[in-house]
């Protein structure tokens, strides 16, 4: 596995809508981080699978499965990855099985630049001090 350079954290964004990984992209980059995006299940767990990643950012609905099913995946590659999912869909009901299964944070589309930044400060930071 490939690791990461010292001095950027690299992120992996994963979200079937083209437009929204751009967006999401740009804002990741605009704030320092390196960003690799994924349409699917499968390309992300082929990322996941070639280099090492300091967050994951994961959509809920994906049109080869799910997030919940894609965070279990990514566990089992890289255990102590922080996981943030993010939809629409954010009842309070799937935000609470979604973390119960997997998975670290919750945030519902659209989702503010400085939320996005606050939450990936917070979990970067508790893996640091692991």
């Amino acid at each position: 596995m490939q690791e990461a350079n010292i001095d950027k954290v690299h992120i992996l964004h994963v979200d079937d809508d083209p437009d929204v990984r751009l967006l999401m992209a740009g804002s990741l980059q605009e704030f320092g981080y390196v960003v690799l995006t994924a349409g699917t299940v499968a390309e992300a767990l082929q990322l996941a699978k070639d280099l090492k990643f300091n967050l994951c950012i994961l959509d809920v609905r994906l049109p080869d499965g799910t997030g919940i099913e894609l965070c279990l995946q990514l566990r089992k590659l890289q255990p102590d990855v922080p996981i943030v999912y993010y939809s629409a869909y954010a009842d309070d009901a799937a935000r609470q099985e979604a973390l119960s299964r997997c998975g670290d944070a919750y945030l519902q589309k659209p989702v503010s630049a400085a939320e996005l930044e606050q939450t990936i400060a917070r979990l970067l930071n508790r893996e640091e001090q692991n």
